[in-house]
């Protein structure tokens, strides 16, 4: 890896926010950087018009563009207007599940061109991305990952897991128990005028772990957009509502696909529900369309109430299950005392963190269900404290996906008494499991 001297000969590093020029054309440089993010995910080159359109989707969500860029680029090569390494962030809220959230700076479009892997690039823009967030005032920074290793040096820690799952129809009906409300099957245009995010921020609002959308992806999940930014002819679409009443709890939007083997199935593209009944009953709907053998689903949660529901829980596979919103505490005191917590305690927590932000050993009083963390001391005293970690094993833990006890277990927690990872475990305890069904 280069050495910083190295890395400031070959490189300048470029921050800027995606914008428009006065003629409301997205400026040269933000269509360059957004063709070198193309580059690093293996998209295909947009329209001019959708580039258009994508440019002005980051300016709504108030992106900012941190780029690596070769001083000297090859002639010919597109180091002459791309960045090398690029890296994106912007605000987003981050749901506790109690109707109060915390801002995360959301990282995202993280790349380094193959032709300078090793060079320290990625190293270098996290850092100074970390350091911008604190002095912006970000409490915690989140991203989802495309690779699992990459992230926990850097202090991340994945906080959310989701499971891509496959439901037999044959199997599936009916239901153990009766479900309630209408189900109406709708266009996807009918979702578009605020009915859809009105759902999602019920959704949003009860969900330990959702994060606000990218303006981007509501075109996707409605389906008036494909990936290739051309309209999309095979979405469909149904709501909920209660039956007693007009406001729709819930929708989905899903195609039909071919499954190996042969087989027809359902893959549902967006779920939102904003209360459990919406969500049983359009499981149940979609699992009652004829000409279909299974459906599937790729943003389950691990506590998903349809294994209960079902009348054959045999039914149910799990595909795939990997991590999906990974954490970062930056000033851990602001992020405890936003945290709700379910059981009353204190304990005394020794933090090791590589790059300082959160490193030292704090105090946590819950009292009431609200948390107070004091810093006794900018030294890791593990041999003083109840319990003792490393920042990204902190990440994994604030949303209670993950618990102490089996971090204790793993050997990335100490504990001194086998009692102390238990009370955390009970104080970090949610209603139900975090979930989040937001990329970025």
């Amino acid at each position: 890896m280069a050495n910083s001297k190295d890395f400031d000969t070959r490189y300048e590093l470029r921050e800027f926010p995606f914008a428009n020029g006065a003629d409301g054309e997205p400026t040269p440089e933000s269509l360059a950087a957004l063709d070198a993010i193309g580059f690093g995910f293996h998209e295909s080159t947009p329209k001019p018009e959708a580039r258009k359109r994508k440019v002005n989707e980051l300016i709504a969500d108030e992106a900012v563009l941190l780029g690596a860029y070769v001083r000297k680029p090859q002639p010919g090569s597109v180091d002459e207007t791309w960045p090398a390494g690029t890296f994106s962030w912007f605000p987003k809220a981050l749901s506790w599940g109690d109707g109060t959230s915390i801002n995360t700076q959301a990282i995202s479009d993280v790349t380094v061109r193959p032709t300078e892997r090793r060079r320290g690039i990625l190293r270098r823009m996290m850092t100074q991305a970390l350091e911008r967030g604190v002095a912006d005032g970000y409490a915690i920074a989140a991203l989802t990952a495309s690779e699992g290793t990459i992230y926990r040096r850097f202090g991340f820690g994945s906080a959310i897991r989701e499971r891509n799952v496959v439901v037999k129809r044959a199997k599936a009906l009916p239901f153990l128990a009766p479900t309630s409300g209408i189900v109406s099957v709708v266009t996807p245009e009918y979702l578009v005028d605020g009915v859809a995010r009105q759902v999602f921020d019920r959704f949003d609002e009860r969900s330990i772990g959702s994060m606000v959308r990218n303006t981007g992806s509501w075109p996707l999940v409605l389906g008036t957009l494909g990936r290739d930014g051309e309209p999309a002819k095979d979405t469909r679409a149904a709501v909920h509502r209660p039956a007693d009443g007009e406001e729709v709890d819930g929708y989905v939007t899903w195609r039909m696909v071919e499954q190996p083997g042969g087989q027809t199935g359902i893959e549902i593209i967006d779920l939102v529900y904003a209360t459990d009944a919406a969500y049983l009953s359009l499981w149940e709907f979609l699992l009652s369309i004829d000409l279909n053998d299974v459906v599937k689903y790729n943003r389950a949660r691990l506590d998903d109430p349809i294994v209960s529901a079902l009348g054959d829980n045999r039914a149910y596979d799990i595909e795939h299950e990997e991590d999906h919103v990974w954490l970062r505490v930056l000033d851990l005191p602001a992020v405890l005392a936003s945290r709700p917590f379910a059981v009353d305690g204190s304990l005394t927590i020794a933090v090791t963190d590589a790059l300082g932000y959160a490193a030292g050993t704090f105090r946590l009083e819950v009292t009431g269900g609200r948390g107070t963390a004091t810093k006794l001391s900018d030294e890791t005293d593990a041999a003083g404290a109840d319990l003792a970690l490393d920042v990204a094993d902190l990440g994994s833990l604030l949303l209670g996906a993950v618990s102490p006890v089996s971090l204790a277990a793993a050997g990335v927690l100490q504990a001194a008494d086998p009692a102390a990872p238990l009370l955390l475990r009970s104080m970090l305890q949610t209603p139900r499991a975090p979930h989040g069904i937001t990329f970025f």
